[in-house]
């Protein structure tokens, strides 16, 4: 299926800031709704992600001993126990986090990873189309792909962005999805905004627990307590 009208300008915004690591530009506030528009001048444009460092909150799992950063923190509904993945939604963005990380058998690298992922149905769309393709070190000692996409075939209309991590560390994989969508793609600057401040803020900016080395201090589990 062809890409629908989504601007080659949102995208390319979208990729410089996620490529710079960096949050994306300043927007202008939207304006009053003009007469005619629904009652109480209400504006349909969706919300970005939270810039101020204030609105910013963290979840630590104790399960897979790393903590994520999340803009408007207290308004994601998380769960980190009863399934094998933890899983993090915010409704007000129509966004999803999932989280998985996993002890394998022979040493891995992020490709060997990326299927794991791949293997879990996580990468099933062909429609994706890819804003920015990253290899880096991190979360600590990672080495991941960092993959930015933009699926415009969305039900209804509606335009989603992800933003994967597949990380590979000796004998351990890290597999991050983070979802976005709009309702349509006259709203692409914020996708693209919310694609840039997923990445760098929320993605890249998972800190791994640091190795107990004390007497007293709980060592972390060799193998999380997960399903491959």
């Amino acid at each position: 299926m062809a890409l629908p009208a989504l601007t080659s300008r949102a995208i390319a915004t979208a990729a410089l800031a996620v490529a710079a690591c960096a949050d994306p530009p300043a927007t202008t506030a939207p304006a009053r709704a003009p007469s005619g528009d629904p009652p109480g001048g209400a504006s349909t444009r969706p919300p970005e992600y939270a810039r101020e460092d204030a609105a910013w909150g963290k979840f630590h799992s104790k399960r897979f001993q790393l903590t994520i950063p999340l803009p408007d923190g207290r308004a994601w509904k998380i769960d980190d126990h009863r399934g094998a993945e933890l899983v993090a939604v915010h409704a007000p963005t129509d966004s999803r986090l999932t989280l998985v990380a996993t002890q394998e058998d022979e040493l891995m690298n992020r490709q060997r990873c990326e299927e794991r992922a791949r293997a879990r149905g996580w990468v099933m769309k062909p429609t994706l189309t890819t804003v920015e393709d990253q290899v880096t070190v991190g979360p600590d000692a990672y080495d991941s792909r960092v993959w930015v996409a933009i699926d415009a075939a969305g039900e209804g209309g509606k335009v989603e962005g992800h933003v994967f991590l597949f990380g590979a560390f000796l004998r351990r994989c890290l597999l991050v999805h983070l979802s976005t969508s709009i309702p349509s793609p006259k709203d692409d600057e914020v996708l693209a905004s919310r694609l840039a401040v997923g990445s760098a803020r929320i993605v890249k900016a998972i800190a791994i627990d640091p190795l107990r080395t004390t007497d007293d201090a709980v060592v972390p589990r060799d193998k999380p307590d997960v399903r491959r």
